[in-house]
């Protein structure tokens, strides 16, 4: 993962199964905890020096990396095969920014990929032996306000 130094690139959220991604080790200080408001339940690793979100979920069979701060193993920008949809453009800040292909919802086809990952099947459950990822203490993560109410 790298730092996304470019003005307004956002986050790409992508799922991958644990097995999948393989997380480079970095200094504990460059690697900040914060969940959305006070009833937050999930924490999401940023980088303290630019603020990018690294991922949006961190669990043991997958994870939802931004594919903006991805890399390859050689160092370079990672880059998805083929077309990537992008989905849930209906909770966009701007609309009219998302680029094509858009799908206002969830397409039933994604969801069918996208629950059994959940549920596990396929994964090795890899993922549970990173704990940098994730908080010792989520009383003590950083609270980000809810900024679309």
């Amino acid at each position: 993962m790298k730092c996304d130094e470019s003005e307004n690139s956002g986050a790409a959220v992508a799922v991958y199964k644990s097995n999948n991604a393989t997380v480079k080790k970095v200094d504990g200080e460059k690697i900040g905890f914060m969940k959305v408001g006070e009833a937050g339940k999930t924490a999401r690793p940023y980088c303290t020096e630019c603020g990018t979100v690294l991922f949006n979920v961190w669990q043991p069979n997958w994870c939802a990396a931004n594919r903006n701060a991805m890399t390859t193993a050689d160092g370079s920008a990672f880059q998805p095969k083929g077309t990537v949809m992008n989905i849930n453009c209906k909770n966009a800040f701007d609309k009219d920014k998302v680029p094509a292909p858009n799908h206002g919802s969830v397409p039933f086809g994604t969801l069918f990929k996208f629950i059994p990952l959940i549920a596990g099947l396929t994964c090795d459950g890899s993922n549970a032996k990173d704990k940098a990822l994730i908080p010792e203490d989520l009383s003590k993560v950083e609270i980000v306000p809810i900024t679309w109410e």
